[in-house]
């Protein structure tokens, strides 16, 4: 929350930037207790880049309905997401679609846990790329509250029951549990591919719904 000089001091991530003009950055960050919120900063330099995990310390200037940068100390950096194409694929579809859906300026705490927790999935070359990827959009559907029911939806879409238990396990295991459950043997009754389906199909169902 503001203080009485109007700043505020938040962990987050950035979620895009764009340069304006010469030396002027616009920047949109997913705050904790604030949501998304798009700001102006000059000089940004390195640490002004998407998904990085940080405290912002903004201002919002009096009069005005826009925030300014005063500092931003970097907590996480994310640099492995930058491990493959896939991995980048998957992370600036993320980007896209939270920036599309997401409320402007209203907290969504959990669904920034999420990404976060996502993204540490999706930086481990032990855990496919699609896993986090469809994940991440999942858990999305069921914390705004229409995710449809998970065996029937996929069931109707000739997914067997072993690769429905597995994204169930999947969705709803700690990131460390989801870890866990990929060093292990999978069914050989599972397909491939059986990720990269599902993360198709989720972002579908988040465009049609809302």
């Amino acid at each position: 929350m503001f203080n009485g000089e109007n700043f505020i001091t938040a962990k987050g991530v950035t979620l895009s930037r764009e340069q304006s003009g010469e030396n002027n950055l616009w920047v949109r960050l997913f705050l904790k207790d604030e949501g998304m919120v798009s700001l102006s900063s000059r000089n940004f330099k390195g640490d002004s880049e998407p998904f990085l995990w940080c405290i912002y310390k903004i201002q919002k200037k009096s009069r005005s309905t826009k925030y300014f940068v005063q500092d931003i100390e970097v907590k996480d950096d994310m640099l492995s997401l930058k491990r493959s194409i896939t991995t980048l694929k998957t992370v600036l579809k993320w980007q896209k679609l939270l920036i599309r859906y997401l409320p402007h300026e209203q907290p969504d705490n959990e669904l920034l846990t999420s990404l976060y927790f996502n993204m540490k999935l999706l930086s481990l070359s032990s855990i496919p790329d699609y896993v986090a990827g469809w994940r991440f959009l999942w858990q999305w559907l069921m914390l705004w509250g229409i995710a449809p029911d998970i065996v029937d939806f996929f069931q109707s879409r000739n997914f067997n029951n072993d690769e429905i238990s597995l994204l169930i396990k999947t969705v709803n295991l700690t990131a460390a549990g989801v870890t866990k459950l990929f060093a292990e043997p999978m069914s050989t009754n599972i397909r491939e591919n059986i990720f990269k389906i599902a993360a198709k199909l989720a972002p579908q169902r988040l465009i049609y719904i809302i």
